[in-house]
C-alpha cells in the first residue's frame, strides 16, 4: 500500500462524514459491486435458509487489495467450520460458509429487507475488525442489527481471536513464533 491509494478518498470521506457516516463503502461498475470500506476489506454476514451463516467478501479480482486481516478471517472461518479450531463466542456447530464472491448493493438491500443481513464489518491491519451499523445508498440507509456491545457476535469473535493470536494468548497455524523458540532455531 502506498499513500496514493488513499489520497483520492479524502474528499469523498469528508462528504460522507458531513452526512453522518464514518467511512465510505467503495462501489464498482454499473451493477454497484461492493469492493472495500474505506481502506478496509469488507465482510457481509448473511443468514441462510438452512440456519447456517454465509461469511461473504469480494473476490481478489484486481479491484481490491489482498489484506492480511482479510486472509486471516477467511482462514479462521474455514478452520472453525472444519472443526480445526473453535472460535470463542461462536457455537462449535455454527457453519461459517466463507465465500469470496461479488456482492452488489441489490444483494445488500434484498438481504436487509428479507431479514437475512446479520452483520457487516471491515477488516484491516490498523483496526483489525470494525463493525458497520448502517450503509447509506441513494438517499436511504440500510440499517444493520444493533448489538448490545456495539459489534456483532461474529465480528467480535474474529476480533477477539485475532487479538489473542497477536498477543500470544492463542496459537494458530504457526502465525506467530515465541521469541525464545525463534532464538533456539537460529
Amino acid at each position: 500500500k502506498v499513500a496514493l491509494n488513499y489520497s483520492s478518498g479524502f474528499l469523498p470521506l469528508r462528504t460522507a462524514q458531513k452526512q453522518g457516516y464514518q467511512q465510505i463503502l467503495w462501489l464498482f461498475g454499473d451493477d454497484m459491486k461492493v469492493t472495500e470500506a474505506g481502506a478496509m476489506n469488507i465482510f457481509i454476514v448473511v443468514r441462510r435458509d438452512d440456519g447456517n451463516v454465509e461469511l461473504l467478501t469480494p473476490p481478489l479480482d484486481g479491484t481490491i487489495l489482498p489484506g492480511v486481516t482479510r486472509d486471516s478471517v477467511l482462514d479462521l472461518a474455514k478452520g472453525h467450520t472444519s472443526g480445526e479450531t473453535i472460535i470463542p463466542g461462536l457455537l462449535p456447530t455454527l457453519h461459517l460458509l466463507a465465500q469470496e464472491r461479488a456482492i452488489t448493493m441489490v444483494d445488500l438491500r434484498r438481504w436487509s429487507s428479507d431479514g437475512k443481513l446479520l452483520e457487516a464489518f471491515g477488516a484491516g491491519t490498523a483496526v483489525i475488525i470494525a463493525s458497520i451499523g448502517k450503509i447509506g445508498y441513494k438517499g436511504e440507509d440500510i440499517t444493520l442489527p444493533v448489538h448490545e456491545i456495539g459489534i456483532g457476535p461474529i465480528a467480535n469473535a474474529f476480533r477477539t481471536r485475532i487479538l489473542d493470536i497477536q498477543e500470544g494468548k492463542e496459537a494458530w497455524r504457526n502465525w506467530s513464533i515465541p521469541l525464545d523458540e525463534l532464538q533456539r532455531l537460529q
